[in-house]
């Protein structure tokens, strides 16, 4: 009698469990939601030199190609963090760094978010078109750094030393 109970308990812990019925409607359909898209693009010598930044050309890529998914958010915030040395760019400013570390912030939050069990299709959309923000932010940035801040600054420079040398008062 023993051994029927044991074994019918074995039988009855063991079957699959059921199906979650609520996971399968949970589903966000990113295809239907008004995702943003960059406004941004860089020009003159913003580009030229965006075009020679492998990391920042691989951040690009993979947001063109984003599945919405942990692991590719994974790898977009992996970009993000080459980005952040700055070693090679010739983006090397503060204000750029800060511009970077927005868009880590909001790719990490949406990270996150991609974790939640029960997610809405607004907060979804809300938060990805944060990260489309931030990544114009940043766009914008360099737009300035390059094709502004860095010009004026030699203009600045030049009339320095025309202003020193003696010959050509």
């Amino acid at each position: 009698m023993r051994l029927s109970i044991l074994f019918l308990f074995l039988i009855v812990a063991c079957r699959p469990a059921p199906a979650d019925v609520s996971t399968k409607s949970n589903q966000i359909d990113y295809s239907t939601m008004n995702l943003s898209v960059t406004k941004m693009a860089l020009v003159g010598k913003a580009q030229k030199e965006a075009l020679k930044w492998v990391d920042y050309q691989n951040l690009i890529t993979g947001l063109e190609n984003y599945d919405h998914s942990i692991g590719m958010t994974n790898e977009l915030i992996d970009h993000v963090d080459k980005m952040l040395k700055l070693e090679d760019s010739a983006f090397n400013d503060q204000t750029i760094l800060s511009r970077m570390l927005v868009l880590k912030t909001r790719l990490s939050i949406y990270k996150s978010y991609l974790g939640y069990r029960i997610k809405t299709p607004e907060d979804s959309q809300r938060k990805y078109n944060d990260i489309i923000t931030a990544l114009d932010q940043l766009t914008d940035q360099m737009n300035w750094f390059k094709n502004e801040f860095e010009s004026s600054n030699r203009e600045t420079l030049e009339d320095l030393k025309a202003d020193l040398d003696p010959d050509k008062v």
